[in-house]
């Protein structure tokens, strides 16, 4: 997980990056972003991607 919020090089996530780095499934990232819980992904063309400093600051603030 560390690793993954902690890259500078890599600003968006995929769901698999957001689920390891919230410890949970991929389903369930799904299930949290429809209820608000976490920070919405942007669409880019076919994929959806997460900003890494959104989840980070997310992170921060829920579990610190």
């Amino acid at each position: 997980m560390t690793e993954i919020l902690n890259d500078p090089n890599r600003e968006l996530m995929s769901v698999k990056d957001v689920a390891i780095c919230y410890g949970v499934a991929v389903n369930t990232v799904w299930v949290l972003t429809r209820k608000g819980i976490i920070p919405k992904p942007q669409k880019f063309g076919g994929s959806t991607r997460w900003s890494r400093r959104q989840i980070l600051d997310d992170i921060i603030g829920k579990f610190s």
